[in-house]
């Protein structure tokens, strides 16, 4: 999966190769204290992580903090407003802040760890967004790492590393100089 964002001038069509726009946003540091697991895991036919894998690290984790499963896709509400969205995605930035690692397989999870400075464990997915746009973007972030592993011993530690990482500045706002450069070119003409 790559992702290219195509910049319409007056004159011709421009593919560029940028991360996620979500990722020009700034980190938020709430300073929360950090207990629990959370799985935000695909309930669909891209879903490839086996359920005995994820049962296996709720065994691991679930020993001394509270582990909770909920997804991206939110039920409630049905529309999200101009109104609604701020608060929606605030409340999911601060549900994340609390926790002490993330287990996932979508590409939202891990951008909201990334903002959050909460540890994530990445699986991946049936067609590989989350893994290319870490690989692309976001390995060099400490707290946040990749797996298509299924040996359980090699998961939990991995695991236990992660949960030890410092959180750090990164910045991801350099990958988008070349859709700065199109916008500053097209809006001096």
């Amino acid at each position: 999966y790559v992702r290219r964002h195509f910049i319409y001038t007056r004159f011709l069509t421009l593919p560029i190769f940028t991360p996620d726009m979500v990722l020009y946003m700034n980190s938020v540091d709430w300073k929360f204290e950090r207990n629990g697991a959370l799985f935000v895991l695909r309930h669909d036919s891209e879903k490839v992580v086996k359920q005995t894998t994820i049962d296996k690290i709720k065994e691991i984790l679930g020993g001394d903090r509270p582990v909770e499963r909920v997804d991206t896709v939110l039920d409630e509400p049905k529309e999200i407003t101009p109104i609604t969205r701020d608060t929606l995605f605030e409340q999911q930035l601060e549900l994340f802040s609390h926790q002490e690692i993330i287990i996932t397989d979508r590409w939202h999870a891990m951008v909201f760890s990334v903002l959050t400075g909460t540890p994530c464990l990445l699986f991946g997915n049936s067609y590989g967004k989350g893994k290319h746009a870490y690989f692309d973007w976001l390995e060099h972030v400490n707290w946040i790492d990749y797996t298509d592993e299924t040996d359980i011993d090699r998961i939990e530690s991995s695991l236990k590393e992660l949960m030890k990482q410092e959180r750090h500045d990164y910045n991801v706002k350099k990958d988008f100089q070349q859709l700065h450069d199109i916008i500053e070119e097209n809006i001096s003409k």
